[in-house]
């Protein structure tokens, strides 16, 4: 099983999301960005490293998400989730295609690869995520 980490990067009531390369096992799907554990790394220093490399941006983390496991066939994954803000850096794709800022409501609409799908899925996430999005 590999763990992963993901922020929710929450920007005036909106989420960050990032659309995935053709390279990707994930191709043109879009998803919270993060990345693998390396060893040793704890998930907060993980998550950190992670958004730093492909987005060039210095994160808050808030709260810590209900994680969520999912077998894609060719890998498992187990995606933990954190709720955070920006505190520096200029957002830059390094490792994706594309990014928009969603509303609680549209994230619902967007093709997000299966982990993240049953990321916001869970009702647990579903109440914090809500909490953030309307402050």
């Amino acid at each position: 099983m590999l763990n992963v980490t993901c922020a929710l990067i929450i920007k005036n009531n909106k989420v960050l999301i990032t659309q995935n390369g053709p390279e990707s096992d994930h191709a043109f799907q879009w998803e919270f960005p993060g990345g693998k554990n390396k060893k040793g790394e704890s998930d907060e220093a993980c998550i950190i490293r992670e958004i730093y490399e492909e987005l060039e941006l210095i994160i808050k983390l808030i709260e810590r998400m209900h994680s969520v496991e999912h077998d894609y066939g060719i890998k498992k994954v187990r995606l933990m989730p954190f709720i955070c803000n920006i505190s520096g850096g200029n957002l830059k794709l390094n490792n994706h295609i594309n990014k928009k800022w969603l509303s609680f409501e549209k994230l619902y609409k967007i093709d997000f690869s299966d982990a993240d799908k049953r990321l916001i899925q869970l009702t647990k996430n579903r109440e914090i995520l809500k909490e953030y999005t309307r402050k």
